[in-house]
């Protein structure tokens, strides 16, 4: 039997939904608002009734795994995966939470809910995509959002004490000179350094159907701000259980936190003109993790025939998701750059009285058609936003990163010497 939970207003029976800026549930009738909490202890969500919840091959419905529920309100079909926990009837817009998919083992420890609503998350779009100079302009004008949805997203977030040591070969360099040749003495070390740190709710997004990178790319989310999971946050949003396992997630935060730990272990490598990593070994001495529901507008656009996804974290307005690059303006800023450069240098050599030879005119476009691309290339970077999560330097706990162990032994010294151009 699936739970499915309605939430009414206990004054008129209209339909609640959870009110991102009032941070309360408010009914779409009458206006009546009602604190989480409180509308949960006088006992509201006055309408749950249970429905069996039908495999969709009963009922003629393509693909596995899919599921069919009766929406309480209309009695319209509402059609979804097995990890489908929150959604709205398509007939009737009334938002369903099923409630049975968070219940026992399946129940998040937390939940953080949307701050930011829809308006807020369409205009933050229009920001993202205005800022960057070598979108399509048809794309900046014509660029309508096909689909916005506000998504309770799945995350396993991971707790860990780690105890790292690392080795190095570390070298100093002095310069000095004589009247006949520069010298550079090179001071060989062996540098170790092995020290404690701890990690707290490193994240991991456990469902299949969100890309990893694009969540990655919308953090950090403040955990100060969660509350305790309550099914009344998801009315009016949509949401799914975890289809990924925590143990299956592991490894994308265990690889975050080894990166990380090397980097602290690093940083206590100074005075040193070259460092060169020769081993590294970490350990987790503890670890834990916990479930918990983030709060993620999805934003869909199709432009030319192609689908753009973008992303922003419900909490903080952060969003990200890659655009198309016009190659119109991308040659324009080649070019115009590259103009620019040029009457600079060439400036530059007719002032300083240097005559404008064939061996100069060359050397002066190189040059700009250098700093040309460079511009242009680090504007087509902006383009792109969305990033793959390869560390944890946001998840340290303050304080908790102290060395525990180390040496800076001196194994040789050298010298190079180079003969001085005294012609």
């Amino acid at each position: 039997m699936a739970e499915i939970s309605n939430y009414k207003c206990m004054s008129c029976g209209g339909t609640l939904q959870f009110s991102s800026r009032k941070q309360k549930l408010v009914c779409s009738s009458c206006g009546s608002e009602y604190d989480v909490s409180e509308f949960e202890a006088a006992g509201g969500s006055a309408a749950q009734a249970s429905y069996v919840a039908k495999k969709a091959e009963e009922w003629n419905v393509e693909g596995e795994g899919l599921v069919v529920y009766e929406c309480k309100n209309c009695g319209g079909e509402v059609i979804g995966d097995e990890s489908m926990a929150s959604t709205k009837c398509p007939y009737c817009d009334n938002p369903i939470v099923i409630s049975s998919k968070f219940e026992g083992s399946l129940k998040p420890d937390l939940v953080i809910p949307f701050k930011l609503n829809k308006h807020a998350a369409e205009e933050k779009l229009r920001e993202h995509v205005n800022k960057i100079k070598l979108a399509p302009s048809a794309f900046k004008a014509g660029n309508h959002i096909k689909e916005l949805k506000g998504v309770y997203v799945p995350f396993w977030l991971y707790d860990a004490k780690v105890h790292a040591n690392a080795k190095y070969e570390a070298i100093k360099e002095d310069k000095r000179s004589d009247a006949q040749y520069d010298y550079v003495d090179k001071s060989y070390y062996d540098v170790y350094r092995e020290g404690d740190i701890a990690f707290e709710n490193v994240p991991a997004d456990a469902s299949e159907k969100m890309d990893d990178s694009l969540m990655d790319s919308i953090e950090p989310f403040d955990v100060g701000e969660a509350v305790p999971y309550s099914s009344a946050y998801m009315a009016g949003y949509f949401a799914d259980r975890y289809d990924v396992t925590a143990e299956k997630c592991q490894p994308r935060a265990d690889k975050r936190m080894e990166h990380s730990t090397q980097d602290m272990l690093r940083s206590k490598v100074k005075d040193y003109n070259t460092v060169n990593q020769k081993s590294f070994n970490w350990n987790k001495t503890s670890s834990s993790y916990k479930y918990a529901l983030y709060p993620v507008w999805i934003l869909n656009t199709v432009w030319n025939g192609n689908k753009y996804i973008f992303a922003m974290n419900g909490q903080t307005g952060k969003l990200v998701g890659d655009v198309p690059c016009s190659n119109g303006k991308f040659f324009g800023v080649l070019a115009g750059t590259f103009a620019i450069i040029e009457a600079i240098l060439m400036a530059i050599i007719a002032f300083a009285g240097s005559g404008l030879t064939g061996k100069g005119i060359i050397g002066s476009s190189v040059v700009a058609l250098i700093i040309a691309l460079i511009v242009a290339f680090v504007m087509k970077g902006k383009t792109v936003s969305v990033h793959k999560g390869t560390k944890a330097a946001s998840f340290i706990v303050n304080g908790s990163f102290r060395i525990t162990n180390q040496y800076d032994n001196f194994l040789r010294k050298t010298t190079e010497k180079k003969a001085k151009n005294n012609n």
